[in-house]
């Protein structure tokens, strides 16, 4: 089957060549058999390669949960260090080319298809990252983007994977370097201990090695990338750590000034009330005279103190009769019949409102409960609030550093491979 021009664009230009057989295999195309050797590149020249943009690209924001599930577990076993300050590398602002058509080769007249030419989209100080380091752990998640969306949308979805990946990749290879070079042959070995822990741990859930060997490969990748890269996550998120870590200092200033940023979303609790409802619908008796005489006549017996539950189970056609009426606290607002919400919330808890009557029924209202409104004050949060704020003044100080980096390395992005 051939596959059109524009498909090909989309598709082929990010699935197809990197070097993934399988993916290769479902849209029809041969079987790749050259993949171009990445060029000797200087290291440590301190020189930004020319196809590198020089000013900072925005940021495309598309989370983690597009990493397999496999990698992630791995990541999260029992015995890692991802309680303690985790570096977010998603965030880091560096440059990223600007979007290109993907080189293809036509020359090859026995191909059914044109192949991608290159498969190395940057290099960063000598050390390079393909298309297969960023796309190749997502290759079931693009099959079924694929189906799911257009060729623009499948594009431009894949794309922004590519921006934020490749952002990270990038990120991630000039904090390994240093943490390579700059971290005790101790600290390696404790990293590697740490790590076997983990992977027994998780071979164990499996049920085998072999199992989570099958697993791995199902969601993208081997046993052994998945384990190299966790060592290399674990390499930098210490190094970071041991590195940027002391230099991170929160004030009680800092920390009041972030409550009173964000109290009116996180610290304001609104007045609840626990509502009780019968409702009696004027249609169901042969006159509005007959309706209204059984509307005032179940009011009185729940205003004088009848179970209000028995009375809704016999006489209500709320949705919520056959609970006793029982709808729960709700906000003010939050109960579309206007009437009813006012008359809920004037009332005190166990009291029973005056009749309400609408142009098709009765409602009979009570507050079960009552819970006022407060706001949570600044003394019983802040150490919560403490966390977040050194993490995020972590966070800001990693970024800068790792811009340092990028600053005085060879970084050079491969344009027309995107």
């Amino acid at each position: 089957m051939r596959v059109c021009p524009a498909i090909l664009a989309a598709v082929a230009a990010i699935a197809v060549a990197a070097g993934c057989d399988r993916a290769r295999e479902d849209l029809g195309l041969p079987k790749r058999t050259d993949v171009a050797p990445a060029p000797a590149v200087p290291t440590g020249t301190g020189v930004v390669g020319e196809d590198a943009s020089p000013v900072p690209a925005p940021v495309a924001r598309v989370r983690t949960t597009e990493v397999p599930k496999g990698a992630a577990a791995v990541v999260a076993a029992p015995g890692s260090d991802a309680s303690k300050l985790e570096a977010d590398l998603d965030d880091v602002n560096l440059p990223l080319p600007k979007n290109r058509p993907p080189v293809l080769d036509e020359s090859d007249a026995e191909a059914d298809t044109p192949r991608l030419v290159n498969t190395v989209l940057a290099e960063v100080n000598g050390e390079v990252i393909t298309r297969e380091d960023i796309l190749g752990p997502l290759r079931a998640q693009m099959r079924q983007w694929r189906k799911e969306c257009s060729t623009d949308a499948f594009e431009s979805r894949v794309r922004q994977v590519i921006d934020m990946r490749l952002r990270q990749a990038i990120s991630q290879r000039l904090v390994v370097q240093e943490a390579k070079a700059k971290l005790s042959e101790e600290e390696k070995k404790q990293i590697d201990t740490m790590l076997e822990a983990n992977v027994k741990t998780m071979a164990s859930q499996a049920g085998s090695p072999l199992q989570l060997e099958a697993k791995m490969r199902a969601e993208g990748l081997t046993l052994a990338e998945a384990r190299t890269k966790e060592r290399e996550r674990m390499l930098v998120q210490r190094f970071l750590r041991e590195k940027i870590a002391p230099e991170v200092h929160t004030t009680h200033g800092d920390l009041l000034d972030y409550y009173n940023q964000v109290a009116p979303q996180r610290y304001v609790l609104p007045t609840k009330v626990h509502l009780g409802l019968i409702l009696i619908k004027k249609s169901d008796s042969a006159t509005p005279a007959q309706a209204q005489a059984l509307a005032e006549a179940v009011h009185s017996r729940a205003a004088g103190g009848e179970d209000f539950a028995r009375l809704a189970q016999r006489y209500s056609r709320d949705p919520m009769a056959s609970k006793g009426g029982d709808w729960g606290l709700v906000t003010q607002g939050a109960f579309k019949t206007q009437e009813v919400d006012k008359a809920l919330f004037r009332l005190q808890a166990g009291d029973v409102g005056p009749l309400v009557e609408t142009e098709d029924a009765y409602y009979i209202v009570k507050a079960i409960a009552r819970q006022e409104g407060r706001t949570i004050p600044f003394t019983e949060v802040q150490a919560g609030l403490d966390d977040e704020v050194r993490e995020k003044k972590y966070n800001e100080r990693v970024q800068k550093y790792i811009q340092e980096l990028y600053e005085r390395s060879y970084v050079h992005v491969m344009w027309n491979n995107l």
